[in-house]
């Protein structure tokens, strides 16, 4: 691929992923580029603390990627960053991939122990017997608590 038609492919990618945003009301934009000083590609006005790198290539290069959003995460003292990249095979803009690492994902999951709600019940698996292997588990049957419907269970 020449070097224009891989910006051009990255530029539509950007343009997706602003689209699949916007249409969920996040207010996104494609950045300008800043040399080294570069905030990624894509910021949501609604979501200022998130900067994403947008990458639409066929070969994945996960770790050189992450150092470039890690660093643009640094210009544009934002908490998080994501690397947005091409599906191929899929046109679908809200069905691409994001990657990230798992210190930033538990550091994202981490205020919603604080929202959790407070209607646990203990429940044995059906092969135990002894009290000190039950496990704490939601119960969305007595669940009162307004988000109950997140922790429906099949």
């Amino acid at each position: 691929r020449s070097r224009s038609s891989a910006k051009a492919a990255g530029r539509s990618l950007e343009n997706d992923l602003v689209t699949a945003l916007n249409l969920r009301g996040l207010k996104a934009d494609r950045l300008r580029l800043k040399g080294k000083n570069d905030q990624g590609d894509v910021r949501s006005e609604l979501a200022p603390d998130h900067v994403f790198e947008v990458k639409n290539c066929r070969t994945l290069s996960l770790g050189t990627w992450w150092r470039e959003a890690a660093k643009e995460r640094e210009n544009a003292k934002a908490s998080y960053a994501w690397i947005a990249h091409k599906r191929h095979g899929v046109s679908d803009p809200s069905e691409q991939w994001v990657t990230t690492t798992t210190g930033q994902l538990a550091d994202l999951l981490d205020p919603v122990e604080a929202v959790l709600p407070l209607c646990t019940v203990e429940v044995l698996k059906p092969h135990q017997t002894r009290p000190h292997e039950k496990l704490r588990t939601y119960n969305p049957k007595t669940c009162t608590c307004a988000l109950r419907e997140c922790f429906d269970q099949p």
